[in-house]
C-alpha cells in the first residue's frame, strides 16, 4: 500500500487520541447534531497506522458504524472487517436499526435520480 495517509485526531475536541472516523463526539454530536449533517459520512482509510496501532479491522470497522460512519472505507483486512460487523450484529453490539440508518442515507444517494423522475422534476 505504500504511503499510509495521515489520519485525522481531535484530542481537544474528543478528550482523548480517537481517530475522527471512530468518534460518536465527531460524528454524532458534531456533523449530525451540531452541523445537522444528515447526508452520507465515509470514514477515512481505516488501514492507516493511527487506527490499526490500537485497533484490529473487526474492531475499526464496528467502532466507526458505532460512531455513526454509513460507508467503511480501507480497513486494512476486509474480511476481518465484514465478519466483525457479522458478528456484531449477531451479539448486539450494532442493530439492524443502526445499518438501516446508513442504507436509508446511502439509498437516497444512490437513488436520487430516480425519485427524481418519479417526481417529475
Amino acid at each position: 500500500r505504500g504511503h499510509r495517509p495521515p489520519s485525522i485526531i481531535l484530542p481537544a475536541t474528543q478528550g482523548i487520541s480517537t481517530s475522527a472516523s471512530l468518534s460518536s463526539k465527531i460524528i454524532q454530536e458534531e456533523l449530525r447534531g451540531a452541523l445537522n449533517f444528515d447526508g452520507v459520512i465515509v470514514t477515512g482509510p481505516l488501514y492507516e497506522g493511527a487506527i490499526t496501532e490500537s485497533y484490529t479491522s473487526d474492531k475499526a470497522a464496528v467502532e466507526a458504524l458505532k460512531a455513526g460512519a454509513d460507508i467503511i472505507y480501507l480497513p486494512e483486512d476486509f474480511e476481518a472487517a465484514y465478519n466483525g460487523i457479522l458478528s456484531a450484529l449477531q451479539n448486539g453490539e450494532l442493530t439492524e436499526d443502526r445499518i438501516n440508518e446508513s442504507i436509508s442515507r446511502i439509498y437516497r444517494i444512490k437513488y436520487a435520480e430516480q425519485a427524481e423522475k418519479l417526481s417529475g422534476k
